[in-house]
């Protein structure tokens, strides 16, 4: 079985990471799956994507320690595909990590009362960098101390500093998500669009988040038929036919 698990459905892109097993840590399959969600969400007619996990205990460990993932940032919404349509989380139990960055980076996000969210990354010396881009998305120095502490902080205390929309009863996240989703998904889905992008281009942007994006069209050229044709034809000693792929 898949690692995520996506249906559409009036509009609506429910997007499941579905490894309840290991508190939904994020491996490569993880990695590989939500990034390949994101593209097909880009590109087909749903209108609102709602983010969620399988079980009741966390959205996401973070990154799984028996297969560490590789390229973490391609699983992150809204920065590995170019995407105007709104992303909406759906937060019940822990968000660690790399899984508390999806939320930070998402457009809204809803969180069960009991849930938790860390960033122990100072406790234990790892640092991407992503993160570090939280400041128009939550209160700076509310959310500096959390990166910097490593503490945990409950939902009430995201909504307060802006890094969730609602806080919930246990087992509502999911549901009052959707029906986000749906109020979203009725409207007009290129006025809903331009309010995205337009609100997008306006926020500043870490160093961290202009990088991927470039590494990912750098990434695509390097690994590109184009490349190869070009490398043949000069030892071939003719013009090369290049096709854009």
């Amino acid at each position: 079985m898949s690692a995520i698990a996506y249906e559409s459905k009036d509009g609506i892109a429910r997007i499941t990471i579905d490894r309840a097993d290991a508190r939904n840590a994020i491996n490569n399959e993880v990695v590989q799956g939500l990034h390949a969600a994101w593209k097909r969400f880009a590109r087909e007619d749903d209108r609102v994507a709602v983010l969620g996990a399988a079980g009741e205990q966390a959205f996401s460990a973070g990154a799984d320690l028996k297969d560490l993932p590789r390229d973490v940032w391609l699983s992150m919404p809204n920065l590995s595909v170019p995407c105007d349509k709104p992303i909406i989380c759906a937060v019940g139990g822990f968000a660690v990590g790399a899984g508390a960055t999806m939320v930070m980076l998402a457009d809204m996000a809803v969180a069960e009362e009991q849930a938790q969210f860390i960033y122990p990354e100072a406790k234990i010396g790892a640092f991407a960098g992503v993160m570090a881009g939280f400041p128009p998305r939550m209160q700076y120095k509310a959310g500096l101390e959390w990166l910097m502490t490593g503490d945990p902080m409950t939902a009430q205390r995201a909504y307060e500093i802006g890094l969730v929309n609602r806080v919930v009863p246990k087992g509502r996240a999911t549901a009052v998500a959707l029906e986000t989703a749906a109020k979203i998904a009725a409207n007009a889905p290129l006025v809903v669009q331009a309010m995205k992008s337009i609100a997008r281009h306006t926020l500043p942007r870490s160093p961290t988040e202009q990088y991927y994006p470039q590494r990912a069209m750098l990434d695509g050229i390097s690994g590109s038929a184009d490349i190869q044709e070009g490398v043949a034809s000069f030892r071939e000693k003719r013009a090369p036919r290049f096709t854009g792929r």
